[in-house]
């Protein structure tokens, strides 16, 4: 309780939504943020936001939840959003009226009345067509900032690439904006976050040479997989490598295909080359399996 939600829809009157709402509903929480933007304060249950009718199959969207102050590291909230159709049965011609019961004694009050009363049959009902959960993990800028600027970089080029009279160009917009927001206040520079299709750390070049993969200034380190790390909670958090000079070094992550690979490496002792960008040494930026060790021979009678 306490966050609030917001519904970005570009296509869709702020305006239309809350007459829809207040025709609907008897009472409800929601607002218009700006002429295209619904929101409300997440209340102890659920909101229904009504959906007008559209010329297309959906609308392009943005829906984002700024948390309430006091949050704390570690804290996790589940954002659950399901969309409900109703369905009408087709009429039907009438079948024809029952014959009168058999006279009854008399029976006063309210329950006379459910005895002569017909109930028509429930014709409309209403079921889920489509739902979608957002977990939101509370953390540190430190965890934070990496993720956020591949994010920006790869939006601000898929931006590049699309038509302009593309429904998604607003959506897109408004979605990097917040990113950029969020950058700022983690401590980054989003003016220097570039698009690129790999993420801010750019793209991958190749040098060749003996076993330099990599250009740009990055660093290499050769060794086997000896520790994996996991936080409090249990959510993988980075590995150490000990290098085959002896020295033991640490890298963070929390992708979770980064956590499989290592891993694996681990449990089978193969030798991996980590490469990692000289600014951000302790962030991998490639894995490399080398070679499996030896195994010993088998030796028949």
């Amino acid at each position: 309780m306490g966050s609030t939600a917001s519904i970005y829809w570009p296509a869709v009157a702020a305006a239309d939504v809350l007459a829809l709402a207040k025709q609907f509903y008897s009472t409800h929480q929601l607002s218009a943020a700006d002429a295209h933007t619904i929101q409300c304060v997440v209340p102890k249950g659920f909101t229904c936001v009504p959906i007008p009718s559209g010329t297309g199959p959906n609308f392009a969207g943005l829906f984002t939840v700024d948390l309430p102050q006091g949050v704390t590291t570690g804290e996790t909230f589940t954002i659950t959003v399901r969309r409900v159709s109703t369905h009408r049965a087709a009429k039907t011609q009438a079948p024809p009226p029952p014959p009168p019961p058999p006279s009854q004694p008399k029976i006063a009050g309210a329950a006379a009345m459910a005895l002569t009363v017909a109930r028509e049959p429930m014709r409309n009902w209403r079921n889920v067509v489509g739902t979608f959960a957002v977990r939101i993990p509370v953390t540190t800028a430190r965890v934070m900032l990496p993720p956020e600027e591949n994010t920006l970089a790869i939006m601000k080029w898929r931006l590049e690439q699309m038509a302009p009279g593309n429904r998604w160009i607003p959506v897109l917009k408004r979605y990097i904006s917040f990113i950029e927001g969020r950058l700022k206040g983690l401590g980054g520079n989003p003016g220097a976050v570039k698009p690129s299709p790999w993420g801010s750390y750019g793209p991958p070049t190749q040098k060749g040479g003996h076993g330099d993969h990599w250009g740009g200034h990055c660093h290499e380190a050769t060794g086997k997989v000896n520790g994996v790390v996991y936080d409090r909670f249990g959510d993988f958090e980075g590995f150490h490598l000990l290098t085959e000079d002896g020295h033991e070094r640490g890298y963070r992550s929390r992708e979770a295909e980064i956590e499989a690979l290592v891993r694996y490496a681990w449990a089978e002792r193969v030798v991996v080359t980590v490469v990692s960008e000289a600014h951000k040494p302790d962030q991998p930026v490639s894995i490399i399996l080398r070679r499996a060790p030896p195994q010993p021979r088998r030796w028949h009678a």
